[in-house]
């Protein structure tokens, strides 16, 4: 028997429980015993405990460092704070030979160990401060608190909860509005509510950084939802109407939908609105450690009428800014504020500055970046084009993204808090069915970040995006914990525990197929006459063939890779008809290639109950449907 001793606080109690639970797992028999109140004398013991003084961190309440000292079953884990403790635990655990691939039971691995090899020694400070996701896609609630009871085991230490609820996320889920394989399931304002409310303690319970809102300041003060991107049709006072801004001479919902709406920033009652409104959320979830301040959700909708147009965006967005600062501080509110550089908002302001460095952080959201090239592989452009009102482009390329970066870093000077919300998930992926190649972009993204003076990465994506593999997902977290890491390293770990002795021979091929496609073929432009990439593709065909004969031949040894060759016998089917599909639109045929795609979405419907929890199957029909195969955002 080992004690687990911690103090009486919700996140090392928890900590405690986990510790005991795998160990009882490893040992084969029940060891593990938690104790909060005195030591035991006449057992080993574990102590978990807090101490912010362990590493030399900016800031240990935000900053995750460990320190691990046990031999045969006796010492410590130690972290800067709470959650690095519960960090701490399942690092220890990976010491030991436990890997955690993917969410849920089957995602792990737990070795049979003695008492006698439970000895870890090592310090460790994370890479970054900012290692989080956000949520996106359709989603049950057992997905949510899947992956969110997951994130630690991965060296993450952030989620963000969307808009004013989940209810958008849910809805798609819930509705099943792209399965006509799937019966609508019973849902409604009450189970949401239910259902936000054991996600949030879930996020509070691992100490975990609760980014929130985002999407939705410009209209939810008017009494307007905007907690999708739905279009809509209101009836809107004369009295909110003065409030929106005014696009083409018209003040009302830019292209009917309410998150993509921006106000009259100029007019003080607007600025007032969202200040009012986002203090009176805050008073409400005193759970939140980051609010996300962000305006409207589209290109060139900025208010055009005389007032607003004496500033560029970014000025009025900063006199926001300043404004919502004032009252938090005025109400004793110490909650992280974080702005965007996004969209229009990417360019920079000229004559406004922040006042209180400490309150606020820099979110740099390069939503139109390529994918099949990585941050790392381009400098910032040399010039930056004028802003003119809803006119210029959204820049399109690296170069210019980071132009942008650059200019709001030397505007601004520097001791800003910053980090890259990135989309490597949220629908560039699915243009990489082998999933290695955006792999690959993310770790030199990753080793790229301090050099662009940034401090992390929240990735926007789909939360069941662990399929055909769960790498992308696996090797964000552990870099994004220990940037020394290399991608193979990493690789070489998640194939081994997801597959076992075949490890190798289904990491080969996922680099074949990966190998085979254009990320940006699916993610950049409509589907055009591209007969070099055609033939490409066409290699991925007998790759196909060979997932099967792999996992036709395999002999699971555990859960884990269990769930792995399941998933490995139906790439045959998925990958020849997401292949097929591109390849149509690739030789110059996109109504042969849509109707190749039709034949993807059936065996996406006909097979999503075995791939719930890791394939979206919702999201990446929309996204074909906006962005490959209909008009693009970009």
């Amino acid at each position: 028997m080992i004690a687990i001793i911690a103090e009486n606080h919700p996140t090392l109690v928890y900590a405690g429980r986990e510790l005991c639970k795998y160990l009882d797992k490893m040992l084969g028999f029940p060891c593990g015993i938690l104790v909060t109140a005195e030591r035991p004398e006449d057992l080993p013991v574990i102590e978990l405990k807090v101490d912010p003084a362990l590493a030399p961190v900016t800031d240990p309440e935000l900053d995750d460092a460990i320190s691990i000292r046990v031999t045969e079953g006796v010492g410590f884990i130690a972290g800067t704070n709470p959650r690095a403790v519960l960090l701490g635990v399942y690092r220890f655990l990976r010491a030991l030979g436990c890997r955690f691939i993917r969410p849920k039971t089957e995602g792990e691995i737990i070795p049979r160990l003695c008492i006698g090899q439970l000895n870890v020694s090592l310090d460790e400070s994370a890479s970054f401060r900012h290692r989080g996701v956000v949520i996106e896609g359709a989603d049950s609630v057992e997905n949510v608190l899947d992956f969110i009871e997951w994130l630690p085991k991965a060296g993450y230490n952030a989620f963000f909860t969307q808009f004013m609820d989940l209810s958008c996320f849910f809805k798609r889920w819930y509705s099943h509005e792209e399965n006509p394989y799937l019966a609508e399931e019973p849902y409604n304002d009450q189970l949401s509510r239910e259902y936000e409310a054991q996600i949030w303690r879930e996020i509070a319970r691992r100490s975990l950084h609760h980014h929130a809102m985002g999407h939705g300041w410009t209209t939810e003060p008017l009494g307007i939802e905007g907690r999708g991107w739905d279009e809509v049709t209101l009836d809107i006072s004369p009295e909110n109407r003065e409030l929106l801004a005014m696009v083409n001479g018209k003040r009302e919902l830019f292209e009917g939908v309410a998150a993509g709406t921006n106000l009259c920033y100029s007019n003080p009652k607007a600025r007032e609105a969202i200040c009012d409104y986002a203090v009176k959320y805050l008073k409400e979830h005193p759970g939140v450690k980051y609010l996300h301040l962000w305006l409207a959700d589209s290109i060139h909708s900025f208010c055009e009428c005389e007032n607003c147009r004496k500033k560029v965006p970014a000025d009025w967005y900063l006199i926001l800014l300043n404004e919502f600062d004032q009252r938090l501080t005025a109400e004793g509110i110490d909650t992280k504020v974080v702005y965007l550089l996004y969209l229009d908002l990417l360019f920079p302001p000229k004559t406004e500055r922040l006042h209180n460095k400490d309150r606020f952080v820099l979110m740099f959201a390069p939503i139109s970046r390529p994918f099949s090239q990585s941050l790392a592989d381009f400098k910032a452009a040399d010039d930056l084009e004028e802003y003119l009102l809803n006119e210029t482009p959204i820049p399109r390329t690296i170069e210019k993204n980071l132009a942008c970066l650059k200019a709001w870093q030397g505007y601004m000077g520097e001791g800003y808090d910053s980090f890259d919300f990135d989309y490597y998930l949220g629908r560039a992926h699915y243009g990489d069915p082998g999933y290695c190649a955006i792999s690959k972009i993310i770790a030199k993204d990753i080793d790229n970040l301090p050099a662009l003076g940034l401090n992390g990465i929240l990735s926007c994506q789909e939360l069941r995006a662990f399929y055909p593999t769960g790498l992308p997902n696996y090797l964000m977290g552990m870099k994004l914990w220990n940037s020394s890491l290399t991608y193979d390293e990493i690789a070489d770990e998640y194939f081994s525990a997801a597959y076992g002795s075949l490890g190798t021979d289904v990491r080969s091929l996922m680099e074949e197929v990966s190998g085979s496609f254009d990320i940006d073929f699916w993610f950049r432009g409509r589907p055009a006459m591209q007969p070099g990439l055609a033939e490409k593709m066409k290699k991925a065909l007998p790759l196909a063939v060979r997932a099967g004969e792999l996992a036709r031949n395999a002999v699971p040894e555990n859960s884990c890779e269990d769930i792995s060759i399941s998933h490995l016998a139906l790439y045959e089917q998925y990958l020849t008809h997401y292949a097929n599909a591109l390849i149509r639109c690739a030789e110059g045929e996109p109504a042969e290639g849509k109707a190749e795609w039709e034949h993807f979405c059936r065996f996406l419907w006909q097979t999503e109950s075995a791939l719930q929890p890791y394939m979206d199957a919702y999201r990446v029909q929309a996204i074909a449907r906006n962005f490959f195969f209909g008009p693009k955002m970009f």
